[in-house]
């Protein structure tokens, strides 16, 4: 996909990796709507600002009605509560991961007739807010930008950035002693 003189959406666009991602459009030459709940946090020069809240349908419609022509959409919002799931909410993060994987792909099939294109992203931790209390090794944010806006523009219907999802990727195939040697 051409990038450049195309109409991007990216939600969470505020700070972190949706701010890297920003970034990249607007830097191949994209015109960027910069998404976030406050669209006053939005910093990045060359990128225009746009108040937007997933959780709430009257916001979702707004944002689609003020930003018409959008070509690629990056639905980069997400949060963290660190919950697990016997303790915590039902949702854990984790799970809804794995569920987003599954709907990301039911998605891509149902869009396919309209011609519509879905790339998938898949990574691990990345040295964002959202991830400060994680000890374990984070990519840098910049460089899965570069790595997702690069596969856009070649096409790719799914881009595994790292070495931790492609461990987990690999692991799928081999079931839960695959994934999860250590309950197995």
């Amino acid at each position: 996909m051409e990038i450049k003189g195309k109409t991007a959406l990216v939600t969470g666009a505020n700070r972190g990796f949706g701010r890297h991602l920003a970034g990249q459009l607007r830097d191949r030459g994209a015109i960027v709507y910069a998404a976030a709940r406050n669209p006053a946090a939005v910093d990045l020069p060359g990128v225009m600002p746009i108040a937007l809240d997933v959780t709430d349908p009257g916001s979702v419609a707004a944002a689609a009605a003020a930003t018409g022509g959008v070509a690629i959409l990056v639905n980069n919002a997400g949060s963290s509560s660190g919950a697990s799931l016997l303790t915590g909410d039902l949702a854990g993060y984790c799970a809804a991961k794995a569920a987003e994987w599954s709907l990301t792909n039911a998605l891509r099939l149902e869009l396919a007739a309209q011609g519509t294109r879905v790339t998938s992203l898949h990574v691990g931790y990345m040295d964002t807010d959202m991830t400060r209390h994680v000890s374990a090794p984070k990519a840098d944010p910049a460089d899965i930008a570069r790595i997702a806006i690069d596969g856009v523009e070649a096409g790719d219907a799914e881009i595994v950035a790292d070495e931790v999802s492609k461990m987990v990727l690999a692991g799928l195939s081999g079931g839960v002693r695959g994934l999860y040697p250590q309950v197995a």
